[in-house]
């Protein structure tokens, strides 16, 4: 049985997080793609992407598909945003 290893964002990124830029917006840029990229690669529209950027409530499986987009652990944007489910 494997066990999970906790998931720790690079200390850039940490920093951008503590100036009010979302998790997924610093680590998007930290890594160097584009909202087009990321909006390719999880299924979703490009406005999506953007809106969940800013804060916008979405549900949590569309925070997955682009936490997977990125190579990220599903779930890391609840731990490091506090972002709630969409009601």
């Amino acid at each position: 049985m494997a066990i999970a290893t906790p998931f720790a964002l690079p200390e850039a990124v940490l920093t951008q997080i503590a100036n009010g830029i979302s998790a997924l917006q610093a680590y998007r840029q930290y890594v160097g793609y584009s909202t087009d990229h990321i909006a390719i690669v999880s299924g979703l529209t490009v406005e999506e992407v953007e809106n969940i950027e800013s804060g916008y409530r979405f549900d949590k499986g569309y925070r997955d598909r682009v936490a997977r987009a990125l190579g990220l652990p599903e779930g890391i944007f609840e731990e490091v945003s506090g972002v709630p489910h969409a009601a």
